[in-house]
């Protein structure tokens, strides 16, 4: 009898030393990518600091003649952004991705204005100086955005938009299309952006060793602690409910964002609501800066068709 309660005993140990550790692994795996202040976020951040200072012109860019603005989101964010006002009937809400903020979309902003467009650019919830501590990867941004068309059409209610997006934002942007839209959403631009946030970062994971054995419990963490089901994030199911034109951007050689998930999404619209282009030797994010004016001209192009 006594044997049997040790045996029990050491039993009943060594579950709870393993729930512990699959507890641990599961925070500490979450912390790293979905956190606010997690180390794979803060890495990116820094690299988006250092090109801030070397470019001192996008920091005074912002600085000039933009007002900032304040929505709250359905979970009570306090969520920010950056608003110029050229005088104009067209707007471009540019979304920047992960670990990035609103000083990211300088190159984007200044092509719309160009075209004589107000700009509005976001810092989506825990990036920026927007509140929040989690990333959602799309299942809460793209609510946060529904409330952002919200606030710009309150400012100007004969607004024709186009919606921006690049990498997680451009995903949260072809999230936002599934939803039911205001008529002045007339086209919509996804850069780099993500079939699945599950796909995704089950491909992040992929490049490191028990990748299977981690992901599937910071997969398991995230939804069970943190009500985030990463699977829910299904960017082709809700695209397909979309309406207005897209136009589909990705690099070629994109190894963040494998450049096969470009195709799911560009199947999910019609052919005379989608047009595609892959732009050649970019990396992530980076088809802007390999062949400016070609993205120009294609950009271009899109808008003279669809927004004018």
């Amino acid at each position: 009898m006594r044997f049997f309660l040790i045996t029990l005993l050491v039993l009943l140990i060594l579950i709870l030393v393993v729930f512990g550790i699959y507890i641990l692994i599961g925070y500490f795996t979450f912390r790293f990518v979905l956190s606010r202040n997690g180390k794979f976020k803060k890495g990116i951040e820094l690299r988006s600091r250092n090109a801030l200072e070397n470019q001192p012109e996008i920091s005074e860019y912002f600085s000039d003649n933009f007002q900032k603005l304040e929505i709250e989101s359905n979970d009570g964010l306090k969520l920010y952004g950056y608003y110029k006002d050229n005088g104009k009937n067209k707007l471009a809400i540019l979304v920047h991705g992960y670990g990035g903020d609103h000083f990211d979309m300088y190159s984007y902003a200044k092509i719309f204005e160009q075209r004589d467009y107000d700009i509005f650019a976001p810092d989506l919830r825990a990036h920026g100086i927007s509140e929040g501590g989690i990333i959602s990867m799309g299942l809460y941004e793209h609510y946060d955005l529904i409330k952002w068309i919200e606030k710009m059409l309150s400012i100007k209610n004969n607004y024709k938009i186009v919606l921006f997006g690049v990498s997680m934002g451009a995903s949260s942007v072809c999230m936002t299309l599934g939803e039911k839209l205001s008529n002045n959403v007339v086209c919509a631009i996804e850069d780099c952006g993500y079939d699945n946030a599950n796909n995704q970062l089950k491909y992040i994971y992929s490049k490191t060793k028990l990748a299977k054995f981690f992901y599937k419990i910071f997969y398991d963490y995230t939804k069970k602690t943190k009500g985030i089901d990463l699977k829910a994030v299904d960017v082709p199911e809700k695209l397909k409910k979309a309406k207005v034109p897209v136009l589909f951007i990705h690099g070629e050689k994109d190894n963040f964002v494998p450049t096969e998930m470009v195709y799911k999404l560009y199947e999910c619209l019609p052919e005379n609501r989608r047009q595609l282009y892959i732009a050649k030797e970019a990396t992530h994010t980076k088809s802007i800066d390999v062949n400016e004016k070609e993205y120009k001209i294609i950009l271009n192009k899109f808008l003279d068709k669809y927004c004018m």
